[in-house]
């Protein structure tokens, strides 16, 4: 098998002979299994590995989140937070549902609303450190769990601004590690 990465994560699913029931729900897949009958198939991963790795984080508080980006990744970050019964919103440049808001509606009450805010884009990603979301960090406080999906560098620019407010962050390592466990898994089974 073999894996996909942004930002191929929705485009690779007219590839793939068969789609796993939650990678079509979620609509992308980052995993391919090569079939015994020649065939390929496609899964979602990305999934597991954002629920598991946010799970040991979350407190009380932490009941509505905001997700930056709507890429393939973003998606499959909804799925996990739906799953753990977590209201959320998709905050892009051109909102195009009801369910996204853009960036100029970040208002304070906004902010201090969603205590979850999770960096879904390429933005400050090596080399680029530092490129970060345009939100008003003002309003972060110690109630916020940050979390990037970036793993380099490992506190970006995103969440250095978080911590520096006493929130706690997380970056995308550990989200990375647990979906290649679970694709190595995919493929050999």
């Amino acid at each position: 098998g073999m894996n996909v990465t942004i930002p191929y994560k929705q485009d690779v699913l007219s590839f793939v002979d068969e789609i796993d029931d939650e990678a079509a729900e979620i609509g992308a897949i980052n995993t391919i299994k090569f079939l015994e009958n020649g065939k390929t198939k496609g899964y979602n991963t990305d999934v597991h590995g954002f629920e598991q790795s946010l799970k040991p984080l979350l407190a009380t508080q932490h009941t509505s989140a905001l997700i930056f980006g709507t890429g393939g990744a973003s998606k499959a970050v909804a799925f996990a937070l739906q799953k753990l019964q977590i209201n959320f919103k998709f905050v892009s440049r051109v909102p195009k549902s009801n369910n996204q808001i853009s960036y100029k509606e970040l208002t304070e009450k906004v902010i201090l609303e969603n205590t979850i805010l999770i960096n879904c884009t390429p933005l400050g990603t090596f080399p680029e450190v530092d490129l970060c979301p345009d939100i008003p960090y003002q309003f972060i406080n110690s109630n916020h769990l940050l979390y990037d999906l970036i793993y380099n560098p490992s506190v970006t620019s995103f969440l250095q601004k978080g911590k520096n407010n006493g929130a706690t962050i997380k970056n995308g390592l550990e989200m990375l590690q647990l979906q290649a466990e679970k694709s190595w898994e995919i493929w050999n089974q």
